[in-house]
């Protein structure tokens, strides 16, 4: 099953083996072998050459059941966090809602706000990477969970008093 892909059983067992919480980080990975898309880069390659640190990111899985179900239900937010300018700073506002409107365009209120909660689901994961990274002060976590907290609350609003 995951020797095909990549060697990924021994593999596996290696990265976990190192965790805080092995199993946790093993079934994580498993989860994400079996579930990452075909025409994106080797799972072992984006891991072993995360942006903000192989180690960081074995530390997430550990530490984080929410992070690590929010990957397996959509794989590719592992590839977006990969991104140097998304995992390496910090994001205002302004960027946060830019960034909603670009993902979610007409399409944000449909099906229960479906796209509102995938942004935020990524963002959250963001955000927690980069506060186990110690990549982020206490002061740009909390403003950012805040930020996230207005939008969505602020994009709800909107969208219902327009409708009504």
């Amino acid at each position: 099953m995951f020797g095909a892909m990549d060697g990924a059983e021994g593999w596996i067992g290696q990265k976990a083996g190192t965790a805080f919480d092995p199993s946790r980080v093993e079934t994580a990975l498993i989860g994400l072998s079996k579930a990452w898309p075909e025409k994106a880069p080797p799972l072992r390659q984006i891991v072993e050459g995360f942006a903000l640190g192989e180690a960081n990111l074995i530390h997430l899985l550990a530490v984080s059941d929410v992070s690590a179900t929010r990957l397996l239900r959509d794989p590719s937010v592992l590839l977006w966090l990969n991104r140097r300018e998304i995992s390496m700073a910090s994001r205002d506002h302004g960027e946060m809602a830019a960034d909603l409107a670009r993902t979610a365009g007409e399409s944000l209120a449909t099906k229960n706000f479906r796209a509102l909660r995938l942004w935020k689901a990524r963002e959250m994961v963001r955000i927690a990477l980069r506060e186990v990274a110690s990549a982020a002060r206490l002061e740009q976590t909390t403003a950012e969970l805040s930020q996230i907290a207005e939008i969505c609350i602020r994009t709800v609003y909107e969208h219902w008093d327009a409708e009504l």
